[in-house]
């Protein structure tokens, strides 16, 4: 390496600044440092390559013809600096941190695993924070800083700007197997006006989108039971105790003694989505993960 390369190189930031801003007090501000510095530092450099860098003009300063040729090739410097501690910073994230992520119960059987598992692949050090339960706590422990992501149900609040949407998908009504309704195709929810519901608890996204149903249907219906998840649900509609709207089963026919019937309300379907804090500065391996939701996460949990 030259010595004049060696003896410049500790003053590069300072010629950049001089030269983006062509006033030597701007530099100074951008630089944080006294204007004198910046002032000596400028010096520095024309003596160590014998030539001057800037000359005055006015109450500012413009590079001379020698620093016009100079200042590309050290602003390319500082760069390809910077590139290389971004570099090393994600190669860092790869290789350890921890993610908190909250996520409703009904995501916790195969979206939340295989959207993880996927990340870990090229991430194997780093772990997760995992804490599951009703929509309201997810978006809670979100709020709080608890945890950096959260997957539920998306609502009207949730846009570009603080959430991604994966999927969305049907819900159904979900009676028992020798139901009166059980062998129709579809069925309009004020049909069922007079039946006894079994409901998710109040706080979860289910019961949100189901209050909406039964509202714009145009009736508020006997809940017969509550419950915290979908197969305790399930399984009580199963048992005879009541119908249910829940997220369609992937299985054809019936399950546990209940069959799916579509309905014909538009709006009986949710969004499912992965949701953040707006304005925050996320954690590099958080950020890596996020990233590779949004490029990936559609393709590895298709409904």
């Amino acid at each position: 390496m030259r010595r004049e390369t060696t003896e410049l190189l500790p003053l590069l930031p300072t010629l950049v600044a001089v030269a983006d801003t062509e006033h030597i007090t701007d530099a100074a501000h951008v630089l944080g440092v006294p204007q004198p510095t910046v002032s000596r530092q400028v010096a520095r450099a024309s003596a160590i390559l014998g030539v001057d860098i800037v000359e005055r003009r006015g109450r500012g300063i413009v590079l001379t013809n020698t620093g016009r040729v100079l200042i590309p090739y050290l602003q390319r410097a500082l760069s390809d600096i910077d590139a290389g501690i971004d570099a090393m910073t994600e190669h860092d994230a790869r290789a350890r941190g921890r993610i908190a992520v909250a996520f409703q119960n009904t995501l916790g059987e195969d979206v939340v695993p295989a959207l993880i598992r996927h990340f870990r692949v090229d991430h194997p050090a780093v772990t997760f924070d995992l804490d599951q339960g009703a929509r309201a706590r997810c978006l809670d422990r979100l709020a709080d800083r608890a945890s950096d992501l959260a997957f539920v149900s998306l609502s009207a609040e949730h846009t570009d700007t603080n959430s991604f949407q994966l999927y969305d998908e049907r819900l159904m009504l979900v009676v028992p197997e020798h139901h009166r309704l059980a062998s129709r195709k579809t069925v309009d929810l004020a049909d069922t006006a007079d039946e006894n519901y079994i409901a998710m608890g109040h706080g979860y996204g289910m019961r949100s989108i189901c209050d909406e149903l039964w509202a714009d249907a145009g009736f508020s219906p006997r809940i017969a039971f509550e419950g915290q998840d979908t197969h305790t649900v399930r399984g009580l509609v199963g048992a005879g105790l009541g119908i249910a709207i829940l997220p369609r089963i992937r299985a054809h026919g019936a399950e546990g003694g209940t069959v799916d019937v579509g309905l014909t309300q538009p709006a009986a379907r949710r969004r499912i989505g992965m949701v953040w804090e707006p304005g925050t500065d996320m954690p590099r391996q958080v950020a890596a993960f996020r990233s590779m939701v949004e490029r990936s996460g559609r393709t590895l949990v298709i409904r």
